[in-house]
């Protein structure tokens, strides 16, 4: 089917000035083009009131030249459709998506209005030759970087229906703005709507639609573009690769895949740098595979990729999550070794690391050497050091470092909740488990099955079931603890099931 065919631009002229408009006119183009330096703006105060659109119109359909500020100047707020759709087609490009930036119409009806007379003018502005295209595209632009994502495509169908292209630069504008509110798939749209429009891309756009791709999960999508990529004249980056590796390595493929088209990128001649390989390392390291991980990190020396404060992070979480904090401390000797600075992550995975085997003592040395370097602690420290206090069963310590994590203005996840109330069931202190139970139901989280479990299992034991009624009041809607537990229903097979 053959595209539509593109409509003519249309046909505009100005009404002639005449009588008091002209000399109006006249005078005031004298005033901007006989001083030298040119006229301040507060010099033109006297002829503002009389400014009629009209007028403006006429003296910016073939403006003076004058600095571009003192022509903005001359604008009312709002500025009239006619008159500021002339000032754009006037001025050059990076001017006017200045001077959009800050008068970008606010309302749909108020664009609409500017949008029509861009049109309209564009052929008048262009002195009856050529479309003036410039201005209307960057409109379209200008939309899209304020994230204006409607406006921007109803330029963009504007400039198509009478055969305007925008540049590929605006174009990336929009795509980029797409992705940045996290709006894939209207990315994914524009672009088949730029190939339609025969728009090449250049490598700033392919790259985008790769992470476009492997964000909605079309994984083969964006690896089929990376090959399609030299077929339109586009080199593939390092940046390429790495997007589709990330995308691998997020479980989309696996890591063989990301490993393999690591292979196949150094055999193209592009060398993979420290994102390539912080990438998978970080697959391996959630997998468990340090063997592999310890190996890269090897390349990289090899390679003369130098590791940074990123890599060895990934790899002390890795070796903490085995259980494994001598290797830890020993990967964070290589660091400090290598003259990297220890960050807060990095100090937080190794005082998890010692907090879940019980070492608290050892962590609070840690704490203090992390307050020597002038590191504030965060929400993940507190949470490290009540999973430490969680493993020692010191139920009053947990609470403690709960309330100076509220007040230092952390919000506790579920997971640090749910911590320090199995550690008060541990104990069989149940008052203090029910006062941060109250604590977890007045933030609206619903406690899982494991900790209902835990926690109504304890009290039954030490027959204190009438605690139970005080969560019952905070949770007066019912939605957050299903009823079974109250009445020890949950123990019956099927019912829990029916509350959830």
């Amino acid at each position: 089917m053959p595209p539509p065919r593109a409509l003519p631009l249309p046909h505009f002229t100005l009404p002639p000035l005449a009588g008091e408009d002209l000399v109006f006119v006249t005078a005031l183009r004298s005033h901007l083009s006989s001083s030298s330096p040119p006229p301040a703006p507060s010099s033109l105060s006297p002829f503002l009131p009389q400014l009629t659109p009209l007028r403006l119109s006429h003296l910016l359909l073939h403006p003076p030249r004058v600095p571009h500020h003192l022509l903005a100047s001359l604008l009312p707020s709002p500025p009239p459709p006619l008159p500021f759709a002339l000032l754009l087609h006037s001025l050059p490009p990076r001017r006017s998506s200045e001077l959009l930036s800050s008068l970008l119409p606010r309302h749909a009806a108020a664009f609409h209005d500017l949008l029509h007379h861009l049109l309209l003018t564009a052929r008048l502005a262009a002195g009856g030759g050529g479309a003036a295209a410039p201005a209307i595209d960057v409109l379209f632009s200008a939309c899209a970087r304020a994230n204006k994502l409607s406006q921007a495509t109803l330029a963009f169908r504007a400039m198509r229906a009478h055969g305007l292209l925008p540049r590929v630069e605006s174009c990336n504008t929009f795509i980029s703005a797409a992705l940045r509110l996290k709006r894939p798939e209207i990315a994914v749209a524009f672009f088949r709507q730029m190939r339609r429009c025969c728009i090449s891309p250049d490598t700033y756009t392919a790259n985008m639609m790769l992470a476009a791709f492997c964000a909605l999960g079309r994984v083969a999508d964006a690896a089929k573009m990376l090959d399609e990529m030299p077929e339109w004249g586009v080199y593939r980056t390092v940046v390429s690769f790495n997007t589709l590796i990330a995308a691998y390595c997020r479980g989309h493929g696996g890591l063989e895949n990301a490993l393999e088209l690591k292979r196949r990128m150094e055999k193209e001649g592009c060398a993979p740098d420290a994102v390539t390989y912080n990438t998978i390392i970080h697959g391996l390291c959630k997998e468990r595979q340090m063997r592999q991980a310890n190996q890269l990190l090897i390349e990289m020396r090899v390679m003369r990729v130098a590791p940074n404060t990123v890599t060895y992070n990934m790899l002390i979480h890795g070796h903490v999550m085995l259980g494994d904090n001598k290797t830890a401390s020993r990967v964070r000797e290589e660091m400090v070794k290598n003259g990297l600075q220890l960050d807060i992550v990095t100090y937080n995975t190794l005082i998890l690391g010692l907090c879940r085997e019980g070492k608290v003592k050892e962590s609070e040395h840690l704490l203090q050497e992390l307050d020597k370097r002038g590191l504030e602690p965060n929400a993940s420290t507190f949470a490290a050091l009540i999973t430490g206090h969680w493993k020692t069963q010191n139920s009053e310590r947990a609470l403690q470092l709960l309330n100076v994590m509220k007040k230092s203005g952390f919000h506790p996840n579920y997971d640090t909740f749910k911590i320090v109330v199995s550690t008060f069931c541990k104990n069989k202190d149940f008052e203090g488990a029910v006062d941060v139970m109250k604590d977890i139901l007045g933030r609206c989280m619903a406690p899982d099955k494991a900790l209902l479990h835990e926690f109504f299992d304890g009290l039954s034991k030490a027959k204190k079931l009438h605690l139970a009624e005080d969560l019952r009041s905070a949770d007066r809607a019912g939605r957050l603890i299903p009823a079974v537990y109250y009445t020890g229903d949950y123990r019956i097979k099927g019912e829990e099931e029916t509350a959830y």
